[in-house]
């Protein structure tokens, strides 16, 4: 549900719909007030009969629920979700205040994450694209095995890049000391 901008906080929801992560605003009653276009299709993903997983909704209530320990001190409540195809979303809560208070949820696409950042440390270190899918597949934590197996390669080709990879992180490090 993509609210329409005619609030004083137009340019905050400009913003925050252009966001790759997924972006809803709930009302401490849980009514969805705004989601972007990435919350929208990732929450028509995982429960298409649902405004947003139920997961979200139990993130929701801990942040509620700790007001009564916590005050208005800022908190966020982090949580995961984990779908049938082994998917994992990271949710993070956090109180937003617009014309009242909000609670502000971060959908984030964990696998979408980590590609987005080995992509990044692919150019910082000045991988070859074989390195880079390397070095992607090792930050989702696979074995060197797994990421054998996944590239058709041999597991020695892959401790190669691997250590091809180290040496380049190394030389970049350095290079900022």
């Amino acid at each position: 549900m993509n609210m329409a901008l005619n609030t004083p906080n137009d340019f905050l929801l400009s913003v925050l719909e252009g966001l790759v992560d997924g972006i809803l605003i709930v009302s401490p009653h849980g009514e969805l007030i705004f989601a972007n276009t990435p919350a929208t299709e990732l929450c028509h993903q995982l429960n298409p009969k649902q405004q947003y997983p139920a997961e979200v909704w139990r993130s929701c209530e801990a942040l509620i629920e700790s007001r009564q320990w916590y005050g208005d001190r800022p908190l966020v409540i982090e949580s995961e979700l984990q779908t049938q195809n082994n998917q994992t979303y990271r949710i993070r809560v956090q109180w937003l205040q617009l014309d009242e208070p909000c609670l502000l949820v971060r959908v984030e696409d964990q696998q979408r994450s980590l590609q987005s950042l080995a992509v990044t440390e692919a150019k910082k270190f000045g991988l070859t694209p074989r390195e880079a899918e390397v070095w992607f597949l090792k930050r989702c934590n696979l074995s060197r095995k797994e990421i054998a197996a996944q590239l058709f390669i041999t597991i020695d080709t892959v401790k190669k890049h691997l250590g091809n990879i180290q040496s380049k992180r190394l030389a970049h490090q350095e290079s900022w000391c």
